[in-house]
């Protein structure tokens, strides 16, 4: 009985976690804001493919908008800890950083830094802390986003 009792709090613990799990795989938009036909805030496009349990393939790409549009773009595999993020830190030598947290509706970048001035080695102001909508679910195409640079 004692076993059967202890077999039964291993599965509830284990199908409990489970639950909590969060599928990162789909595209992610974070739409700009349009003034006299000029993007004028931060726009971009995040791809995710869910390659196991703990590693995430990933696409990424934001822009600073006019009247520079300066951008930032970078594909990597990363682990995906804790079921719901992503770390991702620039360079050996970062001092800073970027989190993707995930839902089912969104992902969330947050910059954890030692020095806020420094933009996170992408250059001030490129990188925010910012949310993007789940555009889709269905499993993205990796490759470079770096072509969404060109001027609008």
């Amino acid at each position: 009985m004692k076993s059967f009792l202890l077999l039964m709090m291993v599965c509830s613990a284990f199908i409990k976690s489970n639950s909590d799990f969060v599928d990162p795989t789909g595209t992610y938009i974070l739409k700009g804001n349009i003034e006299k036909n000029k993007i004028v805030s931060h726009y971009g496009e995040i791809r995710v493919k869910l390659l196991t349990l703990d590693k995430v393939a990933i696409c990424f790409y934001i822009n600073k908008g006019y009247p520079g549009y300066e951008s930032i773009s970078f594909m990597d595999t990363l682990m995906y800890d804790d079921n719901h993020f992503v770390r991702y830190k620039p360079s050996l030598y970062a001092d800073c950083t970027v989190l993707f947290l995930f839902s089912n509706r969104n992902a969330e970048i947050q910059q954890v830094y030692t020095d806020p001035r420094s933009g996170c080695s992408f250059g001030k102001g490129i990188l925010i802390s910012t949310v993007f909508k789940k555009f889709s679910s269905e499993q993205p195409v990796i490759q470079d986003l770096s072509i969404h640079g060109d001027i609008p």
